[in-house]
């Protein structure tokens, strides 16, 4: 195994491995999860995702109208909690992989408790030469895991196991934003430094077009920021949602929503002729 990916096993084992000990299997932010984990400085960060519910709520309807009857790769899964999700909404199969063998084993632990284990399969990997035979899956989905490889390696892997009329649906940060970015760099215990220097941008969308014919983006998540400090009061949702409010209409100005947290992302349409010439 390449020295990077040991760092980054090794980083999300430690990570994941609190997760498991404290029996929590579902690692979305909560008040009663932030304040699990709140003397572990590997989790300082998950504050933030407190105003993830605009993102959250995009993906989870695409699941649910998406998934249906199919067979879905959950592209490294961590704890398993969207695969698990997507299961208990009917796929047909879920299979679940990661490099981090503790994940794997949270993932077994949140499916039993949840009774999908007989439509799930959890599977440590290496998501950039997975070992699925070509067009596997119809739906892929990940979330925050791109900037943890290799991305020359794995958009033609994905575009591989995808079946040709098979769609892709991918939730990250992005990275142009100045402020979150040195954020990132001035926290380094919270992440690797692969990660860092690995965070999308434009040309990262743009490199996806060798692999994919067609590419939707969706940004989320710049003014709701401003509520990450107010969590945990009685107003937070009324904040948020005014938040979101102005976010739905920035983030529709081209030069205002690449400085967004996050963006949700579908792929489609994989260029199986331009991999054989890439092989």
């Amino acid at each position: 195994m390449e020295k990077r990916k040991e760092i980054e096993r090794d980083f999300h084992n430690k990570i994941r491995l609190i997760t498991h000990d404290s029996h929590v299997a579902d690692t979305r932010w909560s008040p009663e999860l932030e304040g699990t984990i709140k003397n572990n400085p590997l989790w300082k960060n998950m504050k933030y995702y407190s105003v993830e519910r605009k993102s959250r709520e995009f993906v989870l309807n695409w699941f649910e109208n998406n998934c249906r009857g199919k067979y879905v790769l959950d592209y490294c899964t961590g704890n398993g909690e969207d695969g698990v999700y997507i299961a208990k909404h009917g796929a047909e199969k879920v299979t679940g992989i990661d490099i981090s063998d503790v994940s794997i084993e949270n993932c077994k632990y949140f499916a039993s408790k949840n009774g999908v284990s007989n439509v799930t399969e959890f599977i440590v990997s290496d998501a950039e030469n997975t070992g699925f035979e070509d067009n596997s899956f119809d739906i892929i989905t990940e979330y925050g895991a791109l900037h943890h490889l290799d991305r020359k390696k794995a958009f033609p892997e994905m575009a591989r196991i995808l079946r040709s009329d098979g769609k892709i649906i991918c939730n990250e940060a992005l990275g142009h934003n100045p402020i979150i970015h040195l954020y990132r760099k001035k926290t380094p215990l919270l992440r690797t430094e692969w990660e860092v220097a690995h965070i999308m941008r434009k040309k990262d969308f743009e490199m996806t077009q060798k692999y994919f014919g067609k590419i939707e983006t969706h940004f989320f998540h710049l003014f709701t920021l401003l509520a990450v400090p107010f969590r945990k009061f009685s107003g937070f949702a009324f904040f948020l949602r005014l938040l979101e409010g102005i976010d739905s209409v920035l983030l529709k100005v081209q030069w205002i929503k690449w400085w967004s947290w996050q963006v949700v992302f579908i792929l489609s349409e994989p260029r199986k002729h331009s991999l054989k010439e890439i092989m």
